[in-house]
């Protein structure tokens, strides 16, 4: 079985999952829901701190305020997310173990995890401002410089990424906190490397394609927009909702798969629904 054909079997499996369990969906919704909320909620503050540099200029005295909003927000935003990822794993390691978990089982896990999730957020927060420094170290540096900061940035944020994939299944499973989290999702990934992290994209890639035909109706609008203004706004606006479900609906395939993944390493039971070739195609011989 080729790597897309794999990608799409494990896409599908997983999509059986959330059709058990469709109160999944309602959690990334809520999330985004209480981000905006969050994010509105500092938009007074940073307005403020905006008219103080324009007013004073003194960018040594304003600089740390903003970047202590800033950290505000990295903390909360990624609270959130965290938050409500917590809820979808728990909800899906229940559904592997055979049970069947509620909304409120999932949002009460959650609950009981919520000093773990604090201090994750507080990680997850240090690492974006560090890199936003080096964003704003870039912007003043000279060309080379600027080239040399992006790549490092660049760098730094794809290994962040990579070895991050498995924090929020550890913090559900084995409840542990931010760096033993962070070290276990790293030993996961270094004990059963294989082809796991092309299986994961793949996920992705499936994503994209379903986006493209609402990435088409977006841009068949704008081109129609010129000629019939209401059907061309129309389209476009069909196109974004359309855009805007699929990824929803996937960013909750790529958890499930996540947790998936997880459970198999960890415990070597393969979850109903998926194939034990797929896994091990996945979670090969380093």
């Amino acid at each position: 079985m080729g790597s897309w054909a794999r990608s799409w079997s494990i896409t599908q499996t997983s999509f059986s999952i959330i059709r058990k369990d469709s109160e999944m969906l309602w959690f990334p919704v809520l999330a985004g829901f209480f981000s905006l909320l969050f994010s509105a909620a500092l938009i007074v503050p940073t307005f403020i701190l905006n008219v103080a540099e324009q007013a004073g200029g003194d960018r040594l005295v304003v600089g740390p305020l903003q970047y202590v909003v800033l950290f505000i927000t990295y903390f909360g935003l990624s609270f959130i997310a965290t938050f409500f990822n917590v809820c979808v794993v728990f909800t899906t390691r229940v559904r592997l173990s055979g049970g069947d978990a509620t909304f409120m089982d999932s949002v009460k896990f959650a609950l009981s995890r919520i000093h773990l999730i604090a201090g994750w957020s507080l990680v997850s927060a240090s690492v974006g401002i560090l890199l936003r420094a080096l964003d704003s170290v870039a912007q003043r540096s000279g060309l080379a410089g600027k080239i040399l900061l992006m790549i490092l940035r660049a760098i730094l944020a794809s290994a962040w990424s990579i070895m991050t994939v498995f924090v929020v299944p550890s913090m559900v499973y084995r409840g542990l906190g931010p760096f033993d989290a962070l070290k276990d999702s790293a030993e996961t990934l270094k004990r059963t490397w294989g082809d796991a992290l092309t299986q994961y994209f793949g996920v992705g890639l499936v994503s994209f394609v379903c986006a493209l035909p609402c990435i088409g109706l977006i841009v068949g609008g704008v081109f129609l927009a010129a000629q019939v203004p209401v059907a061309g706004i129309a389209l476009i606006g069909i196109g974004v909702l359309a855009l805007l479900a699929v990824s929803l609906v996937f960013g909750v395939v790529g958890i499930v798969w996540k947790t998936v993944l997880y459970h198999w390493a960890t415990s070597g039971t393969v979850p109903e629904g998926y194939e034990a070739a797929a896994l091990q195609s996945a979670f090969g011989a380093k």
